[in-house]
């Protein structure tokens, strides 16, 4: 079935690419039309959401790849249209947003994309598509962050890069709907840093590396760098509690002092959000 709906996706996608609709909203509504139809198909047989879901993004990515799209656009919009589809059919689990962006990571590095740039377009899908369901913000992006973070495992990739883009796209996502902007910086960051330590990844080099994607990002839009910065320090050294032991002392001793041009001061930051 996983198969089967990511060949019908991928015939489709590549249709809207080459066609003269606008391609965003083309690919939103195939891949969430195509999600639906699969998912009524196969509600008897047992077949998993989070198959469907992972056989629909695998088929946009490597239609995106077959011609040439842009990767990073066709990837935010088939993992909205992911999970708009699986939503008008049923819920949408935390499962489904971590699997679906794992195979979005997966199946650029299979066609050998950039994965630096889906990375942080999957977690700009993942909270554009969950925006209108009773999933949050911080909640969505921290499960694209294990998402991304396990893929980057298993396809061997660089962790510090798709981490730092990871926060940048948490922070991007925010800014195209809503939510509370510290909590989504920390979560992510919280999130990617334990799922290094599960995964096997170098800690220091995420924890790092997502500070600085929440320093650059604040800097391109216009918040403060500073306590974007504090956002994600926080979130690294919530995991290091958990972590604990000498793999907890490396990720604090990561996020502390100059990180990007700017000195990290772990507090709570943006005080003034409700």
């Amino acid at each position: 079935m996983e198969k089967n709906v990511g060949e019908t996706i991928r015939n489709g996608v590549v249709g809207v690419l080459k066609g003269t609709r606008e391609a965003a909203v083309g690919i939103v509504d195939l891949v969430s039309a195509a999600t639906a139809r699969a998912l009524e198909d196969v509600r008897d047989v047992g077949t998993s959401v989070s198959s469907v879901a992972v056989g629909a993004v695998s088929g946009a990515i490597k239609a995106a790849g077959e011609i040439g799209a842009d990767l990073a656009t066709v990837t935010k919009n088939s993992i909205v249209g992911v999970i708009r589809g699986v939503h008008e059919v049923g819920s949408v689990t935390t499962d489904v947003i971590r699997d679906t962006v794992r195979a979005a990571v997966k199946g650029t590095a299979k066609i050998g994309g950039d994965i630096t740039s889906v990375t942080k377009s999957a977690v700009v899908g993942a909270i554009k598509g969950t925006r209108d369901i009773a999933i949050s913000s911080e909640d969505a992006a921290a499960e694209a962050a294990q998402g991304i973070i396990r893929a980057i495992s298993e396809v061997e990739a660089d962790a510090g890069q798709a981490a730092k883009n990871a926060v940048k796209g948490a922070i991007g996502g925010v800014a195209e709907t809503s939510g509370h902007l510290a909590a989504v910086i920390k979560d992510t960051s919280k999130a990617l840093v334990l799922g290094a330590s599960e995964f096997g990844g170098d800690v220091a080099s995420v924890a790092e590396n997502a500070v600085l994607g929440a320093v650059e990002a604040a800097k391109e839009i216009g918040l403060s760098a500073e306590e974007s910065a504090s956002a994600a320090a926080m979130g690294a050294i919530e995991a290091a509690k958990i972590v604990g032991g000498e793999t907890g002392s490396a990720i604090r001793k990561a996020v502390t002092g100059t990180i990007g041009g700017i000195k990290v001061i772990v507090k709570e930051p943006f005080k003034k959000e409700k």
